[in-house]
């Protein structure tokens, strides 16, 4: 069986100049080279993000590293959670700003990955913050429920 994870880039690694949504798509393309349960990211989506307030509106229709962060968050956590509670969810990770949140989902959406893959991931509530718990809820939940969808089609994807 072929290894199923997600990974996202580093903040450092996402572009640090403004992109036009075409741009913005095509990069998502290359971050999510499967397919997720919830379908592929479209232009529509990411516009409804900007209405719903998830996103700030782009500068001069250009999208920022933050705006990058922030889709690729909403992007996971859509395949289980509702707009709302990603609002609120993305409201308390990035209280000290985007990219320390999104550094935090990214390194906790890793470290799920890697526990996923030997069998070690842990479900108890042991000491972390409320907000931090219902973070590992999130992303195992989404892990999960994409790793299911890879493996009930029929040609799950290659690493």
């Amino acid at each position: 069986m072929s290894e199923m994870t997600i990974r996202l880039p580093e903040w450092e690694m996402l572009p640090d100049i403004g992109l036009y949504m075409d741009q913005i798509m095509t990069l998502m393309d290359r971050v999510f080279l499967v397919k997720l349960p919830k379908g592929e990211l479209t232009k529509p989506m990411i516009n409804n993000y900007v209405k719903a307030g998830l996103l700030p509106r782009p500068t001069g229709k250009k999208y920022d590293r933050e705006h990058l962060a922030m889709i690729l968050m909403v992007y996971v956590l859509k395949q289980v959670l509702n707009m709302d509670s990603i609002d609120r969810m993305l409201k308390r990770l990035c209280e000290k700003g985007v990219h320390e949140g999104y550094e935090l989902f990214r390194m906790r959406l890793e470290e799920l990955e890697n526990a996923l893959t030997t069998g070690t991931v842990e479900m108890t509530w042991k000491g972390d913050s409320r907000e931090e718990f219902t973070l590992r809820l999130a992303l195992t939940a989404a892990l999960c429920t994409i790793r299911t969808y890879w493996m009930l089609s029929e040609t799950p994807p290659e690493s």
